[in-house]
């Protein structure tokens, strides 16, 4: 629509999210995603997301949340993807880091955490489905029968927070799995573990090989030098869970914890897309187009999240539903920005003015975000407008 591109300017002139990123903000961003996305996979529910009301809605609340530095709605209807929304994904992740962050503090006392990596041999001949389901299975074989009843007790291990990332580049898809595991502070102690590094170095070849010879049974294969990982950095951990539910203005951001915590919003740098990459560049080039609705196929129904079953009752964390996370979190800052009729809203959001909208509203002032909603309101009514342009630094 004119009033998109007066706003936004055309979008072939960037060549990445950063450099769109840099001139327009994040916000604007993960909305101009948003309508991509819908262009790739128009009968999913992300066709609905931010557009239309909640039933018996007349208005669509912006709050705002001084705490969190950010606004959300209420009244609006959200796929809740976590994969493929870049709307949703960012309150989501957000709502998952309080979750990881509220582990790690309740379980400081007794558990100390560790950071695993699991990986796999890949090339471009290979489906993500397949690949994925597959990893998935392995995973699963790892942790089961009488060999992990015996090495979870002899090694005094809690339980795990399991997440799932992938990226594409020219050896084709790869996913794979980052881990949180929970161990007892007690072995750290103990004359057979010694320390954390000493913990760690016995440790890892046990998992590392029964995971190998997993991934054989179920048709893939690992470079044993590679294919586990296994590290007891707190600092990594720390900015594991600081950083969960953030898109840095450098996609290129890097570090252990960025690569667990948001994987679906990073570009994974040396030759390789993340997801949100994939799609930014699926605007304008076929075989991106493709590459992302392959993934989005790889992921529905899949959690992006996998809690271990007793870690959740045992830390008394409560995982939400992600169509519940998407509507953000609510903190007793949150203040009314503005208040939308939902005839008002429909036409924001079919003129693609999303972005725009939500820009102004995590700039928390109230006002300029009404000067902003009454040029809207002139343009609707067909007076001659422009549109200002996304100048938060002003």
């Amino acid at each position: 629509m004119t009033a998109l591109k007066n706003s936004l300017g055309n979008t072939t002139k960037f060549s990445t999210g950063a450099d769109f990123s840099a001139q327009y903000g994040n916000t604007a961003l993960r909305f101009y995603l948003l309508e991509v996305a819908r262009s790739i996979i128009p009968d999913e529910r992300i066709k609905v997301c931010w557009r239309y009301p909640l039933p018996a809605r007349k208005t669509v609340e912006i709050i705002y949340s001084d705490e969190r530095k950010c606004a959300r709605t209420k009244g609006t209807m959200k796929c809740g993807s976590g994969w493929v929304c870049p709307a949703c994904m960012s309150y989501i992740a957000a709502r998952r880091r309080e979750e990881l962050q509220t582990a790690i503090e309740r379980s400081s006392d007794r558990f100390a955490s560790l950071m695993a990596t699991y990986t796999v041999r890949h090339h471009a001949g290979m489906g993500l489905g397949d690949m994925l389901g597959n990893m998935v299975a392995a995973y699963g074989k790892v942790f089961e029968g009488g060999w992990w009843t015996r090495t979870k007790a002899d090694w005094m291990i809690r339980g795990a927070v399991r997440a799932t990332e992938i990226t594409w580049g020219v050896n084709g898809w790869h996913p794979h799995f980052h881990v949180l595991m929970f161990v007892d502070k007690a072995v750290m102690g103990d004359d057979l573990a010694g320390s954390p590094d000493e913990y760690v170095s016995s440790l890892l070849p046990e998992i590392g090989d029964r995971w190998i010879q997993k991934l054989e049974l179920v048709g893939l294969s690992g470079d044993p030098r590679i294919a586990f990982d296994l590290r007891s950095s707190d600092q990594q951990i720390a900015e594991y869970i600081a950083k969960w539910g953030r898109m840095p203005q450098e996609w290129e951001l890097a570090g252990n914890a960025w690569e667990v915590a948001h994987a679906t919003t990073k570009n994974a740098g040396g030759g390789h897309f993340g997801p949100l990459e994939i799609l930014f560049k699926a605007a304008h080039d076929s075989q991106f187009r493709a590459l992302f609705k392959e993934y989005h196929h790889a992921t529905k129904g899949r959690s992006q999240l996998h809690w271990s079953q007793d870690l959740k009752s045992m830390l008394d964390i409560e995982v939400i539903k992600d169509e519940l996370a998407a509507d953000g979190i609510e903190t007793e800052t949150d203040r009314l920005l503005a208040e939308i009729n939902i005839d008002f809203w429909r036409w924001i959001a079919d003129r693609k003015l999303l972005g725009q909208l939500m820009t102004y509203a995590n700039s928390g002032d109230e006002k300029r975000l009404k000067g902003l909603l009454d040029k809207m309101g002139e343009l609707r009514q067909g007076e001659t407008v422009t549109l200002p342009q996304f100048d938060l630094g002003s």
